[in-house]
């Protein structure tokens, strides 16, 4: 299975190089809110890792700041929220973590636990979102709930099959919000966006199911590429079809600072991949060399 993620992320990174670039999901609460890794433990890794990336953080307030249009003042006062707010969540992802390790064979038990961390770290985004109303205006604290507010459901409630057409015509939907809140565009331009915004994410899973049959195939998974890449152009064609000048440039500010922010995320991992090798070494030579001899396999004479 893991001989397509490197191809896949690849692709997925070429695809969204344009429009969708723009349309990613941002650091907001489903990337700080829900347990890391899928739901096992909350914290771990993951805690550790937003510690001890403070470049991160700079960078998602960058974005942000663009995304708002903020002033200088108010970034300064944002900046503060976000901390205080970084700060309260850990807290609540640490309390959890103690909690879970003490329950690790009870299942029933842990999700309980997930549930009432999910409700304190609400109590924690409302607290935020509060604050931020202060700050904000009106325009643009509807475009920070647009872009960093709560998802509407949960993918575990969502069914595959028949509701998968239904969630991509969401996805579409969300998408053209999140344009509206981050360039102010017209009525006009958002009806001219949508199609091109559905064509590009049914063109985008048609790439990702062919770049998957290519398997191993060098040749054929170039070949995907060289289609990914085509559209888009094809994209950005269409875009500056419709969007002004300014909006064009905004856009690409945004692309930017998110490519930025996947390169820090590309470190993260490649760090955390790190220290997890370094702590199994350091279990095996803690099980294996207590007595300071080798085992005996083999020996004699």
């Amino acid at each position: 299975m893991r001989i397509f993620r490197s191809p896949l992320s690849r692709l997925c990174a070429a695809l969204t190089a344009g429009l969708l670039l723009a349309l990613t999901v941002p650091f907001g609460l489903q990337a700080q809110t829900a347990p890391p890794g899928g739901g096992s433990s909350p914290g771990g890794m993951m805690g550790q890792q937003q510690q001890q990336q403070p470049d991160m953080q700079q960078l998602r307030l960058d974005l942000m700041a663009l995304q708002l249009d903020l002033t200088d003042q108010q970034r300064t006062k944002v900046q503060s929220i976000l901390a205080d707010q970084r700060q309260r969540r850990q807290s609540v992802m640490q309390k959890y973590r103690q909690r879970m390790q003490g329950a690790a064979s009870d299942s029933s038990a842990r999700q309980a636990m997930q549930s009432e961390m999910q409700t304190e770290m609400q109590s924690v985004q409302e607290q935020t979102e509060t604050q931020l109303a202060d700050v904000l205006d009106a325009g643009q604290l509807e475009s920070y709930s647009t872009l960093y507010g709560q998802e509407a459901s949960s993918p575990q409630q969502q069914g595959r099959g028949q509701q998968q057409q239904q969630s991509q015509s969401e996805r579409v939907e969300s998408s053209i919000e999140q344009l509206g809140a981050q360039f102010d565009l017209s009525d006009q331009q958002l009806a001219q966006l949508r199609p091109v915004i559905k064509q590009q994410m049914t063109q985008m899973n048609q790439l990702r199911q062919q770049m998957k049959e290519a398997g191993q195939d060098k040749q054929k998974r170039q070949q995907v590429m060289q289609k990914a890449r085509q559209m888009q152009q094809k994209t950005q064609q269409k875009l500056s079809e419709v969007l002004s000048e300014q909006q064009m440039q905004k856009m690409q500010q945004i692309r930017q600072k998110q490519q930025q922010i996947q390169k820090v995320r590309k470190r993260m991992r490649r760090q955390r991949m790190q220290q997890m090798r370094q702590q199994m070494q350091q279990r095996k030579q803690q099980q294996g060399g207590g007595g300071g001899a080798p085992p005996q396999q083999g020996g004699g004479q």
